[in-house]
């Protein structure tokens, strides 16, 4: 198993006793289907397993549910698992669930594409049982919730700065200082390439300083 879990680790995911784990499974082979049904019952995790034996088939499941985890077989007839990951990050109600790779090869180069491209952890079926596939579960379910809470930290955190500037860029006296720094700026540009900047005047500076605090316009938008 190829796991991903970050510096900042938050240890195992542990969910409610009354909460079962929706997953979805995609592969064609009715025999490993079956066989990875009936080691997620053995993880003693809750799992509601639907499953799916094509990516057509899984961007019909993805549309109608939401789910805390997708296992991808990297193998299919149609396509690859890539592809089907693809398809997973691309709708909005699923792209945050955690994702596992399954492959019948144990190739790191496999692995490598499937983490660099989204997916939380990596199995082969060779080496499968129900605690490894547990442990899958539980790691990919747990990063999947650590990127979660990273973006929304991330997005606090820009939120915060794009408020603070526009509040600075709203108060008369730094705009009178940021637009003296402007046509300093101005005046220290060669005539060639200051233009079409060199031909305001100043109260078209003061309407484009003014602009910057549109939110609609601003940089971290």
């Amino acid at each position: 198993m190829f796991q991903e879990m970050p510096s900042n680790e938050m240890g195992p995911i542990v969910m409610p006793p009354h909460k079962p784990i929706r997953a979805l499974l995609l592969d064609d082979s009715n025999f490993d289907r079956e066989r990875i049904r009936r080691m997620s019952s053995k993880t003693e995790l809750g799992v509601h397993l639907d499953e799916v034996g094509s990516i057509e088939e899984l961007d019909t499941a993805v549309r109608q549910a939401s789910y805390d985890l997708i296992m991808i077989d990297y193998r299919l007839p149609v396509g690859d698992g890539m592809k089907a990951l693809s398809h997973i990050l691309d709708d909005p109600l699923n792209r945050d669930a955690g994702k596992i790779m399954i492959t019948g090869d144990a190739a790191v180069d496999t692995a490598v594409q499937a983490m660099r491209g989204g997916c939380h952890d990596f199995l082969t079926k060779e080496s499968m049982n129900a605690d490894i596939l547990r442990e899958a579960m539980l790691n990919a379910m747990t990063v999947a919730r650590q990127r979660i809470q990273m973006q929304m930290q991330t997005e606090h955190q820009r939120d915060i700065i794009r408020q603070g500037l526009i509040a600075a860029l709203n108060d008369i006296e730094i705009q009178g200082n940021v637009v003296s720094m402007i046509r300093e700026k101005l005046a220290q540009t060669p005539s060639n390439q200051a233009r079409p900047m060199s031909g305001l005047d100043a109260s078209e500076i003061d309407a484009l300083l003014a602009g910057f605090a549109d939110e609609d316009e601003f940089v971290f938008h």
